[in-house]
């Protein structure tokens, strides 16, 4: 992070667990802040809650990188889950920024899910490459595939 680059990834449980952990207890302490949004279309009332905190470890240990964390849940009027996802920025979160956050995180994955689906299915038989390695490992294995 010598560079200073801005970033907004997607941060999964399952692969982020020391920070998860972190996560468990910030709404203890009432770190952790909420905003609720509803949108009306037609009949169904689609809510938006994000809930974010910042200034957290990614991992354990004195030189660990800190981020901010924000997740995005989508319900209906109906009651169930339509969507869900969280993520992890540099840049600091407020009520008044967590949605475009959000919204840039939500535009970032869908394009990576839906090119690497393309040239997954439409025959290039390319498996993406997120490993360490080399710099610029990835976008070189990728141009050699198409």
């Amino acid at each position: 992070m010598a560079e200073k680059l801005n970033f907004i990834w997607v941060c999964k449980p399952d692969s982020q667990k020391n920070l998860y952990e972190w996560l468990e207890s910030l709404p203890i302490t009432g770190h952790l802040n909420t905003v609720e949004t509803k949108h009306r279309n037609g009949k169904t009332t689609t809510t938006y809650t994000s809930r974010f905190a910042n200034n957290v470890p990614r991992q354990n240990g004195d030189d660990a990188l800190e981020v901010n964390w924000c997740e995005l849940i989508m319900t209906d009027n109906f009651g169930p889950v339509i969507y869900h996802n969280s993520f992890v920025t540099n840049q600091t979160i407020t009520d008044s920024n967590v949605a475009d956050i959000v919204k840039a995180g939500r535009s970032r994955w869908k394009i990576e899910n839906e090119n690497h689906n393309n040239l997954k299915t439409k025959g290039s038989n390319f498996e993406p490459n997120f490993g360490p390695g080399k710099k610029y490992r990835s976008s070189l294995l990728m141009t050699l595939n198409i």
